[in-house]
């Protein structure tokens, strides 16, 4: 994903208590107006909106235009995961995690969770997303993913929102976890984070 000599390394302001650490941030390579955060850590990182280019810096920033800002990480060498934030000007928020696997992978499943962390460090809202592999191919017999949350809340609201917290997840079928284990397994490892606080939707 460093397709691009330009990249900047940005830290996490440390203003919440959860992960932290470094990611990367650059254009990319073939529309330097869509600007990509790397999440570099293996199980996710916090990124203060305020450390983005504009118009990046609040949540309202992503309420479309010529600009485009996407999350991404890595799942090992298997597979990689993407999210991306619209807000509109009605209230109304989508969160997309888009999962890409290479091919010929044994049976496993991928999970995302992005917090909305507000004042404080205060978990106001979480998206969790799962992607699974079935003899090597996700649910639609292809090797991509999307799934896409909504949630509608008061413009105010969003206008809290000062950093987004990543989480991803890997299961094993050696981990005999049934749909509903798996999670509940996504759940605590995000609750370390959240303390349960916030509303929370999966898909």
């Amino acid at each position: 994903m460093r397709s691009s000599l330009l990249c900047a390394i940005m830290f996490g302001a440390a203003i919440v208590t959860g992960p932290a650490g470094a990611w990367l941030l650059y254009p990319d390579k073939a529309d330097p107006r869509h600007m990509i955060v790397e999440v570099e850590r293996a199980t996710g990182d916090l990124v203060p909106l305020v450390a983005l280019p504009p118009p990046f810096g609040t949540a309202m920033g992503y309420s479309g235009g010529p600009d485009k800002l996407t999350f991404r990480w890595r799942y090992g060498r298997d597979a990689e995961g993407a999210g991306e934030l619209l807000v509109d000007g009605d209230g109304r928020g989508e969160m997309r995690f888009d999962f890409a696997a290479r091919p010929e992978l044994d049976d496993r499943r991928f999970g995302a969770a992005a917090v909305l962390v507000g004042k404080q460090g205060t978990p106001l809202h979480t998206f969790y997303a799962r992607a699974d592999l079935s003899r090597g191919l996700f649910p639609d017999s292809t090797l991509r993913h999307n799934v896409t949350l909504a949630v509608d809340r008061p413009l105010d609201w969003w206008q809290e929102v000062e950093a987004i917290a990543f989480f991803s997840m890997t299961y094993y079928p050696l981990q005999k976890l049934d749909d509903e284990g798996v999670w509940r397994a996504m759940r605590r490892a995000v609750g370390r984070f959240s303390k349960g606080q916030g509303t929370e939707q999966r898909g």
